[in-house]
């Protein structure tokens, strides 16, 4: 233990001796907020504020103190000429990090900074432990940050805008479905049957049902059920679970927004995703052209719209100079081999060719925003195949940063066909490809009462957030993200 926290808690004991509650239950002076007061402040008047000090600068027998609140700041001064006992009790008892709670008069200093003139002081709650690092700073150890979020909130203002960024997201992507007219619906965290994408689960155990059961991978199939019930439009917004890599852009437990709408199409998917992006730059920016790192520079990415819209074929030719359609399969075998894919399950075409779009197109060169059409159909068994093309499925990635931010599908509601491509999945997993969709054999059922037509959508806030936010990183717009 240091001597720092030995000499706090001596100060504790201290005080609890002297019939004076370190921890009192709320504020003697009831604290207005300190945006009301800082948007709106008069000079001579009468306030009490609380929150933790942040910093202390001491001149003799006045001294200054930063109080910050809710990622608000604001200045106090305690004068010993005016208020001895007060400033005694700072002196002696109160430390850098403390809550108080004060009460004073508004004015301001020589320099015009906004400041309480301090009457009246209480405890709120003694820290134990310092700051590690000045407000404002940011702590230097990731490994820190991470684990230790509450500090890196607490000590730096723009982690804090970074993560309300995040929620801000959450909130305005509630707001827009709601307007569209979506229901917002639950769905169950864990399931016996996991689905709706190819990743490998988390599993865990069921002991009243004395089974194995599993953490969502997806929300779509519930999502769907709801569709085949009679709901026309739902939504839901919620964490999903994979086990598979811990990157900048990955985290075993992320946000999704996941869309149905009945009578609907991939077209309108689009269109509603294309809308749902241009209002949250909006409205949680207040601008469309926005800045965000790209590899090691800064893009200026504009977000109104509309966003342009190329299939996954004229990508390949337009960015890597391929033409896919004319390659055999050896030859995309050998690019596959050049870039070092592999691909769990033995070969299929299809998938081939999407993992080696992700790597030598999405990657490198889609930094505006783009929708990416008309993928190889064995990549998508839960999409409906195109109706010009049946080796292609009616679906789309929307790509901005050079990451994948949207997927979306015309579903496939014939059971028959989900059936088979089912099955084609349980093949694959048993050539060793743990990220194959199992078959659902409830779903399939479900199917066989009628799905109409039906367009989903699938969302990755947490990667929208990092676009809206300028960072690089998902572990900063996930407020306590995986470590080992």
């Amino acid at each position: 233990m240091s001597s720092e926290v030995e000499h706090r808690k001596r100060v504790r004991e201290e005080l609890i001796s002297k019939n004076i509650n370190p921890y009192p239950h709320k504020p003697l002076y009831q604290p207005a907020s300190l945006r009301s007061i800082l948007d709106n402040p008069v000079e001579g008047a009468e306030v009490a504020v609380a929150g933790r000090i942040a910093a202390v600068r001491r001149h003799g027998g006045l001294v200054f103190l930063d109080i910050v609140d809710d990622g608000l700041r604001i200045q106090a001064s305690i004068d010993k000429s005016k208020t001895g006992d007060v400033f005694e009790f700072f002196d002696k008892y109160v430390d850098l990090g403390d809550f108080v709670n004060v009460k004073g008069v508004l004015y301001r200093t020589r320099r015009g900074e906004l400041t309480v003139d301090v009457r009246g002081l209480q405890l709120l709650a003694k820290s134990l432990r310092a700051p590690p690092v000045k407000y404002g700073h940011r702590l230097l150890d990731p490994e820190v940050r991470y684990r230790k979020r509450y500090l890196d909130i607490m000590l730096t203002p723009d982690v804090r805008r970074v993560l309300e960024v995040k929620f801000k997201v959450l909130e305005e992507t509630r707001r827009f479905m709601w307007g569209k007219g979506f229901v917002e619906v639950e769905t169950p965290v864990i399931q016996p049957i996991y689905g709706g994408a190819e990743a490998r689960p988390f599993k865990t155990y069921v002991w009243a049902l004395n089974t194995e059961w599993y953490l969502r991978i997806s929300l779509e199939l519930h999502l769907k059920r709801f569709i085949i019930g009679g709901f026309n439009k739902v939504f839901e917004i919620g964490k999903v679970f994979r086990n598979e890599d811990i990157d900048a852009q990955h985290n075993p437990e992320f946000t999704m927004l996941e869309a149905y709408q009945a009578y609907a199409d991939y077209n309108d998917m689009m269109d509603l995703t294309e809308e749902l992006i241009s209002h949250l730059a909006e409205n949680v920016l207040g601008r469309h052209v926005i800045e965000v790192p790209v590899g090691d520079v800064k893009e200026r990415i504009d977000l109104s719209r509309p966003f342009k819209r190329m299939t996954m074929y004229e990508a390949f030719k337009e960015y890597a100079g391929i033409d896919v359609e004319k390659l055999g399969d050896d030859e995309i075998r050998d690019l596959l081999a050049k870039n070092e894919i592999s691909l769990a399950g033995g070969y299929d075409r299809g998938r081939a060719i999407v993992k080696l779009f992700d790597k030598l197109v999405g990657r490198k060169y889609l930094v505006q925003p783009v929708f990416i059409t008309d993928y190889p159909r064995s990549s998508s068994p839960l999409a409906k195949p195109h109706r010009y093309n049946p080796d292609l499925a009616e679906r789309f990635e929307l790509f901005i940063a050079g990451m994948e931010i949207a997927n979306a599908y015309t579903e496939l509601n014939d059971p028959v066909l989900q059936a088979e491509y089912f099955k084609a999945e349980e093949e694959r997993r048993k050539r060793g490809d743990e990220e194959a969709h199992p078959f659902d054999w409830d779903f399939v059922e479900a199917l066989e009462y009628g799905m109409p037509p039906t367009g989903g959508l699938g969302v990755g806030l947490d990667r929208v957030s990092m676009v809206l936010a300028g960072v690089s990183s998902i572990k900063e717009v996930i407020s306590f993200p995986m470590m080992k």
